[in-house]
């Protein structure tokens, strides 16, 4: 079959969903484009309604397109009517891993952070989204058991160790993880919530409009503890702006700042052994993310080491 161009491929959405796109202007257009994944965004305004239209075009494999469809679809199905909510999927069209959607209004709590407004407000209310999308599915209450994540960060040591992977400042790194691997112990059989995840909680992804909020990019539809998702939001507050020197050593984030957005995120506490354990592990997750060689990192991915490395420091002493 013939691969049709993006604006063919909106087009034909947009006359499906009921809308006429030369009635329509391309206001946004974010393009992403890594090793891994490369997708583009655009958002289309008419007179009486804005539009979004995504494409993926890697991963290539098409159940990673139908799990954003199906998690979306379901989040947003059971959010309908709240404050806190989840934009309609329009259509989509699986082969082209092409989706329309409405466009969320607001602004992304990156963005709002970043112009200035009060971060534990701000926080408070991304924790509010989160525990009524939390809340959305079947909630189950587990026996936490930190293996699994610990595993994890000894799998990285080994690939490392192979030649499969490189890591950043390797030797610091170690030291990091095996400090995290012997913390296991301490959140092993604790109480835990298990919920639907979002996936790729991050800054960008909640989007505050007055009383309401919106959750968009899914890129999950299984369950899994709660922390999953809250280590993955508030690592990149810090990553990006938190202050470190307001860390006390063996915390993550600002104790202030922690409590604000648990005001907000009331489904469990801050003493949640899934958000004590992930947020170190996530620490190191980042960490392996970024480029090994100095020459291959962006200015902010070079930015982003310097902090988690001098988190890390603070948050595994």
């Amino acid at each position: 079959m013939e691969k049709l161009s993006d604006r063919a491929v909106w087009e034909r959405l947009a006359r499906a969903a009921g809308f006429d796109p030369a009635t329509f202007r391309m206001t946004r257009d974010w393009r992403k484009h890594t090793a891994t994944h490369q997708h583009i965004v655009q958002r289309w305004d008419g007179a009486d309604s804005a539009l979004i239209f995504k494409r993926l075009y890697r991963p290539m494999d098409p159940k990673v397109f139908q799990t954003l469809i199906a998690a979306q679809m379901r989040a947003a199905e059971a959010m309908a009517n709240q404050s806190e909510a989840v934009p309609d999927i329009l259509e989509f069209d699986t082969e082209a891993r092409a989706v329309l959607m409405r466009a969320a209004p607001g602004e992304t709590v990156y963005d709002l952070i970043d112009a200035g407004g009060s971060t534990a407000d701000l926080l408070r209310r991304a924790g509010r989204w989160m525990a009524a999308f939390h809340r959305s599915g079947p909630v189950e209450t587990r026996r936490y058991q930190p293996k699994f994540m610990r595993n994890h960060v000894a799998h990285l040591l080994s690939q490392h160790e192979s030649g499969e992977i490189v890591l950043p400042d390797p030797a610091a790194f170690r030291r990091h993880a095996e400090r995290v691997i012997a913390l296991g112990a301490e959140f092993e059989g604790r109480q835990t919530v298990s919920s639907a995840t979002h996936g790729d909680m991050h800054l960008r992804n909640i989007l505050l409009d007055g009383p309401r909020s919106w959750g968009i990019d899914f890129s999950a539809k299984h369950s899994a503890p709660v922390g999953f998702d809250i280590a993955r939001f508030l690592l990149h507050y810090v990553g990006v702006f938190g202050d470190l020197d307001a860390v006390p050593d063996g915390a993550v984030i600002d104790p202030g700042l922690l409590a604000a957005f648990f005001d907000g995120y009331d489904l469990v506490g801050a003493d949640d052994p899934s958000v004590g354990y992930l947020l170190r592990v996530r620490i190191l997750m980042d960490w392996a993310a970024i480029p090994a060689r100095m020459l291959d990192r962006s200015k902010g991915q070079g930015r982003r080491l310097k902090r988690l490395q001098r988190l890390a420091e603070r948050a595994l002493a």
